[in-house]
Order: C-alpha cells, then sequence, then structure tokens
C-alpha cells in the first residue's frame, strides 16, 4: 500500500510536470491549452488518489517507514521521466534505484509496527509543525531566481507532505477508518492545511524547474521529515540499523539527484 502510495504521487508529478504550460498561458486558448490542462489534471486527480493506500499501511506502520517508500516514488519519477518527458537517464541510476529498494527492505523488516497516535506538546513538536509555514512565507516575500525557487520550494513541498503522512498516522491511529471523526481531530486540519502548502509549492517548483530537481528535493524531505515528527510529535524510538537504512535512501536520493 506504502508503494502504490508512492507510485500514484511519482505518476502525478510527471503528468503535472508535461501539462504545467497551462498555468500562465498566453494567448488564445486552443486545443493545446486543454491537452496541457487535461494532463495536469490527470495528474493531480492521481496525487489525491495516493491518500487511501498510504492511510492503510499507516494503520499498521509508523510515519518513517510509510515515508520511506518516498525512495521507491524516486525511481518511478527517474524513469518516468525519461520515458515521458524524454529527460536523460543515467548508468548509475540503476545501481542507486537498486541501493534504495535494498534501503527500503532492511527498513521494513527491521521497523516496529506501530506508533503512538497521540500529539506531543512540547517545544519541538510545535516546531516541527511551525516550521514549513515559515519558510513558506519567508520564500513568497523573498525574491529569488528560478533555480533556488525550484529548490526551496520544493523543500517546502517535502517537508509538508512530511507533515501530513505524520497527521493522517494520527488520524487513523485514533479513528481507524472512521472518516465522520476525523473532523473532532485536530490532525484532519493539520493534514489538509499542509496538504494545501505541498500542493502550491509542488506547482511552483515545477514551474522553476526541471522535474527531477522538484520530485528528488521534495522526496528527500518527505522521507526525512517524517522520521523528525515521529520523535518529535510521537516520541518514536529508532535503533542504528533503521536510522543507517534512511541514510543510505536520502544518500541514493542525493547522488541522483547530482546526475541531473
Amino acid at each position: 500500500m506504502a508503494a502504490a502510495a508512492y507510485l500514484f504521487i511519482s505518476a502525478g508529478i510527471i503528468l503535472q510536470k508535461k501539462g504545467i504550460l497551462w498555468i500562465g498561458w498566453e494567448g488564445r486558448k486552443n486545443k493545446s491549452y486543454y491537452l496541457n490542462l487535461s494532463v495536469w489534471l490527470s495528474g493531480f486527480l492521481l496525487m489525491n488518489i495516493y491518500g487511501i493506500p498510504s492511510a492503510i499501511a499507516l494503520k499498521i506502520l509508523p510515519p518513517y517507514i510509510v515515508s520511506a517508500f518516498a525512495g521507491f516514488g524516486i525511481i518511478i519519477i527517474v524513469f518516468f521521466s525519461g520515458f515521458f518527458l524524454k529527460e536523460r537517464i543515467f548508468k548509475t541510476d540503476y545501481f542507486y534505484s537498486g541501493l534504495i529498494i535494498v534501503g527500503i527492505v532492511i527498513l521494513c523488516i527491521f521497523g516496529s509496527r506501530s506508533s503512538s497516535g497521540s500529539i506531543g506538546k512540547g517545544f519541538s513538536s510545535i516546531g516541527f509543525f511551525i516550521f514549513p509555514i515559515l519558510l513558506f512565507f519567508i520564500s513568497i516575500k523573498k525574491a529569488m531566481r528560478d533555480k533556488y525557487k525550484n529548490i526551496v520550494y520544493a523543500v517546502v513541498s517535502g517537508c509538508s507532505a512530511g507533515v501530513t503522512v505524520v497527521a493522517l498516522k494520527g488520524l487513523v491511529h485514533n479513528f481507524g477508518y472512521v472518516v465522520a471523526d476525523y473532523f473532532s481531530s485536530e490532525f484532519l486540519y493539520i493534514y489538509i492545511i499542509f496538504a494545501i502548502i505541498s500542493f502550491v509549492s509542488l506547482q511552483i517548483s515545477l514551474k522553476s524547474g526541471p522535474a527531477f530537481i522538484t520530485g528528488q528535493v521534495q522526496y528527500s524531505f518527505t522521507i526525512i521529515y517524517p522520521v523528525i515528527g515521529s520523535i518529535a510529535v510521537f516520541s518514536e524510538r529508532m535503533d542504528t540499523i533503521q536510522l543507517f537504512s534512511i541514510a543510505l535512501i536520502v544518500y541514493c536520493v542525493i547522488k541522483l539527484l547530482k546526475n541531473r
């Protein structure tokens, strides 16, 4: 279910990048405009389906394990980008993609199968939720070149996506799949707010630069940030093997990013 969730997100990113030209379109809205819009909307729908398999996975697994499957999502982006966007694929991409799979497998073998659904009240927990919001508004007010805008907004999107994973964990842990009960939880509103911030930031990043940069920076922080959230919000404990697996996945993501 975790793999399916990030498959949907990755395919959605590629489709949104392929159809991104409809945003800021100038001139008459012709066949090309509506084709781009249709492709972009297809990506939008795929990205919003991901919550269903993700919730099923989070019912059993802690956030940092589910979010580690973002590494699988990066592999999808690498090869889908090569096929659909005609972007270059390097020989080392196969090697690092294989290592990402190894890291995910190790993490799943040694990871725990449950996590607390009670939100922490300490400073670290508050900081976890506040950081992406502050970075988002600082980025809006500060003028940046497209190269930096591409990266910074991808960071905001990744951190915000990480918050949604933590929030969704809180919902399914406390209420299962009884959606009507979600409205009484602060986790639902946290999920909605950060889903919007992640979505908006993703579009700005995609508009500013290559899908490879956007996807891999965003996914790096989607992997890292729930680790912080698991510790800060749920007081989750991780051993050396688990941290090594996460570090391996992030390292491979960075190596893939440097090829671009």
